[in-house]
């Protein structure tokens, strides 16, 4: 029974009309309910344990929902697991990603992988029940024996493939910017045609060996002008030692030059240019030479302004020598003040362009002809040390002035063949030799002049042990 009094529904009291009436109005007496007396206790039988019986507990079978489809299980004990009772849901797979099949061309699909637990649908949903109920069947009796997933492996191929690439594109830039560099050179140049050659025989003849004669001539215009040899100078890079070798030839040599005989070597680039030269050079000594760069005073003088000048240390002699030189002619030549340029003393000088032409024409000091090519080589090298510095400065001055005054025989291609080979070039070694060498020569006088008995078959031994070797000593 309840605690509570029961609600009055007495409807006939009147409803206050607001809060004050509400204050004055009489509410019914409630009347206070006397508790209940209680009912008498039973008394309890105490009942012995062999009488107690145990209730079995008895567990209400889960019915199974019925399959809307037939599908295959998700594992080995069917469709819902053994341990709670409950469905396992299935995860949803996402579309298949299309790819594209090389054998035919056509677009294909490819799974994306799965669980262990859940293994591939029919990639056809079309088919019939009966096609169905085959493959359940299938699929329960293969479940024991499932496959795994392949893993999809990354392979590092995609950063090296980068990484090539950006090193291909930097190199081909370069590549670029250079051959660029060296055909703006090489339209500068004074191409002279290739005149006849009669002695092409040459014994020391090696592929890997490549011979430049170089020639300084006093002319001022080198396409109209011959003028004087001053300077024979070889230049051969040899790929197998990984040398530079500057020969000096002595003009002073008696040797023979084809349809005219024996004269000094020099005689051979005043009768007959570049050509009989060279014909000279083979015939006499088995040397093969086919290529030649003749450079003027003015153009070789450019050169040395370019790559900033060479440091030379002189005597007093050769420094007095040098003023001698420049007042007399190179100024001249230059259009300069006879006195600009001149040393006050011997020393250690960075010498400029005439300074250092100059110095290269020096004879009469010490021992004639020997000490001055002599100088001739010292300047080339210093000149070579300049360009494996700084190779590129010096294109601007070569473009303006030097170039101009440098004239050969190659054409475009084969100037641009050799210029490839110029970067590898300068991480050679130099090497300074003179021929005749000594001990292989004697001086005598012929005909009123003074001149240079050669032992040809020693010297040309020197220069297959030199510049035709093939190892470095």
């Amino acid at each position: 029974m309840s605690q509570f009094p029961e609600q009055n529904n007495n409807t006939d009291l009147p409803r206050p009309r607001n809060m004050q009436d509400f204050s004055t109005q009489k509410l019914p007496e409630l009347k206070r309910r006397e508790p209940e007396p209680e009912s008498p206790k039973t008394q309890e039988f105490p009942i012995p344990e062999l009488h107690k019986v145990e209730t079995p507990v008895i567990e209400a079978e889960i019915p199974v929902p019925p399959r809307q489809t037939p599908q295959k299980p998700v594992s080995d004990y069917g469709e819902y697991s053994h341990y709670d009772q409950k469905p396992i849901a299935k995860k949803k797979t996402p579309p298949p990603k299309p790819r594209k099949d090389e054998d035919s061309g056509y677009g294909a699909y490819e799974e994306y992988d799965r669980p262990d637990s859940v293994s591939k649908k029919h990639s056809s949903s079309g088919r019939s029940s009966s096609n169905s109920s085959n493959s359940n069947f299938s699929n329960s009796s293969h479940s024991s024996r499932k496959k795994k997933p392949q893993k999809k492996h990354r392979h590092g191929g995609g950063f090296l493939r980068k990484l090539f690439r950006k090193i291909f594109a930097f190199v081909l830039v370069i590549f670029i910017l250079y051959s660029a560099v060296a055909f703006l050179l090489i339209r500068q140049l004074e191409n002279i045609p290739r005149g006849t050659r009669t002695v092409t025989n040459g014994s020391l003849a090696q592929s890997y060996v490549r011979n430049v004669l170089l020639i300084g001539t006093d002319a001022r215009d080198i396409q109209s002008e011959r003028g004087r040899s001053d300077t024979v100078l070889l230049l051969s890079l040899n790929s197998s030692t990984k040398q530079i070798y500057l020969t000096s030839f002595m003009r002073d040599a008696y040797v023979e030059i084809p349809n005219y005989g024996y004269d000094k070597l020099n005689s051979a680039y005043a009768y007959g240019g570049a050509e009989l030269l060279m014909d000279t050079l083979e015939l006499n000594y088995q040397i093969s030479i086919d290529d030649y760069c003749m450079v003027s005073f003015m153009g070789f003088a450019g050169i040395i302004d370019a790559f900033g000048g060479v440091e030379i240390t002189l005597s007093n002699e050769e420094a007095q020598a040098l003023n001698i030189i420049l007042q007399s002619e190179v100024n001249q030549l230059a259009g300069d003040d006879p006195s600009a340029d001149l040393l006050p003393q011997g020393g250690t000088y960075l010498l400029n362009g005439k300074q250092a032409l100059s110095y290269s024409r020096i004879r009469y000091v010490g021992n004639a002809d020997f000490e001055r090519t002599s100088r001739q080589r010292e300047v080339m090298s210093q000149l070579f040390q300049k360009a494996k510095s700084n190779p590129f400065s010096a294109v601007p001055k070569l473009v303006s002035s030097a170039m101009p005054q440098i004239g050969t025989n190659m054409n475009d291609f084969e100037l641009y063949l050799l210029s490839l080979r110029v970067p590898i070039a300068l991480s050679y070694d130099i090497q300074q030799m003179r021929i005749p060498a000594d001990g292989t020569y004697s001086p005598q006088s012929v005909d009123g002049q003074d001149v240079l008995q050669v032992d040809f078959n020693a010297n040309r031994q020197i220069l297959q042990d030199t510049v035709y070797a093939t190892s470095a000593n």
